[in-house]
């Protein structure tokens, strides 16, 4: 992840190493030319990086899913019951 300016600082000043976070951005990818070898064959090998450039960062918030029955060990904190009736 990538994050410019005035992001990226805030980023660097309020995340840390296991924070959850959402991020929207662009998926960019670049491609260049690396050389291994130093002799009279040095080989190019077409190299590429992908990373997202961030356009917002959220910090999600944890939650400990509260122990029911058995049944409810998949459930999502917060998710309602009838989420699978939402049309999307």
């Amino acid at each position: 992840m990538v994050a410019w300016n005035r992001l990226g600082e805030l980023a660097t000043a309020r995340l840390r190493g296991r924070d959850h976070v959402h991020i929207q951005g662009r998926l960019v990818s670049t491609t260049y030319d690396k050389q291994y070898g130093n002799g009279k064959k040095p080989t190019l090998v077409k190299q590429t990086f992908c990373h997202v450039r961030a356009n917002s960062i959220r910090k999600l918030n944890r939650t400990e899913i509260q122990s029911g029955s058995a049944g409810d060990t998949d459930a999502v904190a917060g998710t309602p019951d009838n989420a699978d009736t939402i049309p999307f």
